[in-house]
């Protein structure tokens, strides 16, 4: 399977910026989940993922790569409904996390700056 150039972009960057190293928690029945975590308390502030299109409510089923965020939740919804690739978290608290679509669409500062603020607020 392809990954996106968005997806090694993203975890590049996690390992630079972080320090924090991808964790492959089920390797034989979601390969391509990788968990980032903080050193310090083992918080997750990070999934990638690759998962079918349909898991998100869209119409057709392909697989596509995303990552989980730990969001704000007063803006989880708010910001899911302003973007066609932000949504309210694939298989995670959809009150706590967003899913993020990784096709290349949002840019990669924009991302990174979502992954400061779930890094942020994971911290805790």
């Amino acid at each position: 399977m392809q990954k996106s150039r968005q997806i090694d972009t993203i975890m590049d960057y996690i390992r630079a910026e972080y320090g924090a190293e991808p964790e492959f928690l089920w390797p034989e029945r979601y390969p391509s989940y990788a968990v980032f975590r903080h050193r310090e308390n083992r918080k997750w502030f990070a999934l990638v993922a690759t998962i079918s299109s349909k898991s998100l409510g869209m119409k057709d089923d392909k697989l596509i790569d995303v990552v989980n965020l730990k969001f704000d939740k007063s803006q989880t919804y708010d910001f899911a409904e302003t973007s066609d690739h932000i949504f309210p978290a694939y298989h995670m608290n959809k009150n706590n996390w967003i899913t993020v679509w990784l096709d290349g669409a949002l840019s990669d500062e924009l991302i990174f700056g979502l992954i400061e603020k779930s890094f942020a607020l994971s911290a805790q």
